[in-house]
């Protein structure tokens, strides 16, 4: 991809987002032409409405357990579940119009949540973020929901693997 198309399509994503969001495109070291589309939400847009304690998905019974225990995950699944997911689906998707070559995390601080096509892109380093990965009802994607101590090192890892994700 051109210098000039990865411009034009940066804007065009920032466009899409909220206000106060920052839009980044940088490549990876995958094979063929794959680039990861970073986010970065503002704190503003983290905070959840109270109807977020009600909110019901399939995966929610299957985790609940799970998030009985962790509360920064539950937090962050909330708010994908709630805000980031429409975002993706219905703002971000359409303009990038290409998973083959897209990657996309959306990042509030040390809060994230990174949609793929591939499974285990993360199963490497579980000790260096705090995160779990759902497959979409269709199985079509996967997204991992998590946080970490420095984005930056989520991002690193993410630019430098060389497996498929």
């Amino acid at each position: 991809m051109e210098r000039d198309e990865i411009f034009a399509l940066i804007e065009r994503v920032q466009e899409a987002c909220p206000p106060k969001c920052k839009v980044e495109i940088i490549p990876t070291k995958q094979k063929g032409e794959v680039y990861l589309v970073i986010v970065q939400i503002p704190s503003t847009e983290m905070a959840l409405t109270e109807s977020a304690v009600n909110v019901k998905d399939e995966a929610d019974e299957k985790l609940k357990s799970f998030f009985e225990r962790n509360l920064i995950l539950r937090k962050v699944y909330f708010w994908e579940l709630q805000k980031v997911r429409h975002l993706h689906y219905e703002t971000i998707l359409p303009v990038i119009n290409d998973t083959e070559h897209f990657r996309v995390l959306y990042c509030c601080g040390n809060k994230f949540v990174f949609y793929t096509h591939t499974f285990g892109c993360l199963t490497d380093c579980g000790n260096m973020f705090d995160y779990i990965g759902v497959k979409s009802k269709d199985n079509k994607d996967f997204r991992y929901i998590g946080h970490c101590r420095n984005i930056d090192v989520l991002i690193g890892h993410l630019m430098m693997t060389f497996e498929m994700f």
